[in-house]
């Protein structure tokens, strides 16, 4: 895999996540992950990852006076997750971050876990969203029915909420796409509402978040085949190569200096956005 790396000390290693890779190793999971990717190039392989750890000058300065040893020491965390700190949808791109020690790892893993990490989202959706600022504050819990992947908004559900702001409206496709498209697909229903391009901050971190919170408002994901429906998700994937999400921006405390970083995956000018910044070109902006 050709991975984008951003950032890289000896603590941390920033990365533009591809659309189309998982992030961590499963059973049902074929092929190699993020998690694979980053053993091999990055903690190299052959040392093993506990003679990796044992060699990264002081990582131990790096543990949050607070850690708990109920899941497992530093070092024990370390070798499950091959330093990772979190995830991303598969067919979500853009900013990650992967610990290169035990200490940061565990550091990272307490920010996190604190909501002292700030993550930005840009994101195309159906229609035109009202306000343009807004706070969604709706809980999440998993759907009802086959699906198990499924998470939908359940009074019984866990708290989320998510931030946005309005970057752009198009009221429909471009003259250039409608010459391009199919018409079935320019004069589609739902397609007369427009389209609007989000910036996302969610405070806190549930899976689907974002994909669900706009689904919820009436406005879901381009191209997001779970949240908008079989029929919509068809003409989507029609001028649309897969959901429109991207990781635009993370900040973190750095685990060795304690200060605030802030890493940037722009959706113009990022290989990892690159299909997202054409969709946009070639289907709304005009020419």
């Amino acid at each position: 895999m050709d991975i984008p790396i951003i950032f890289q000390d000896q603590d941390i290693v920033i990365i533009s996540k591809p659309a189309g890779v998982v992030v961590n190793r499963a059973t049902s999971v074929r092929g190699e992950t993020l998690q694979d990717w980053f053993e091999e190039h990055i903690l190299d392989q052959k040392k093993g990852i506990e003679q990796v750890a044992a060699a990264t000058e002081s990582w131990q300065e790096l543990v949050p006076a607070d850690f708990d040893t109920t899941y497992g020491t530093p070092e024990e965390i370390f070798k499950e997750r091959s330093g990772m700190v979190h995830r991303l949808d598969k067919d979500t791109s853009g900013i990650m971050v992967f610990a290169k020690n035990p200490g940061a790892l565990v550091n990272l893993l307490a920010q996190f876990r604190d909501r002292e990490v700030s993550k930005k989202y840009v994101c195309l959706v159906h229609g035109k969203v009202q306000p343009d600022r807004d706070i969604v504050s709706a809980p999440l819990g998993r759907a009802q029915g086959k699906n198990r992947k499924k998470f939908q908004v359940r009074p019984d559900g866990r708290p989320a909420e998510t931030e946005y702001q309005v970057l752009n409206f198009w009221p429909g496709f471009s003259e250039n796409a409608q010459a391009n498209l199919p018409k079935n697909v320019t004069t589609h229903p739902t397609y007369q509402q427009g389209f609007t391009l989000v910036e996302a901050t969610p405070h806190t971190g549930r899976t689907h978040q974002i994909r669900v919170h706009f689904a919820h408002l009436g406005h879901p994901l381009v191209g997001d085949a779970t949240y908008t429906g079989k029929k919509r998700a068809g003409v989507d994937s029609m001028w649309c190569p897969r959901h429109f999400l991207h990781a635009s921006e993370l900040s973190i405390l750095h685990p060795r200096s304690n200060q605030k970083q802030t890493f940037e995956s722009d959706l113009e000018t990022d290989t990892a956005a690159a299909d997202l910044s054409a969709c946009l070109h070639n289907c709304l902006l005009p020419k």
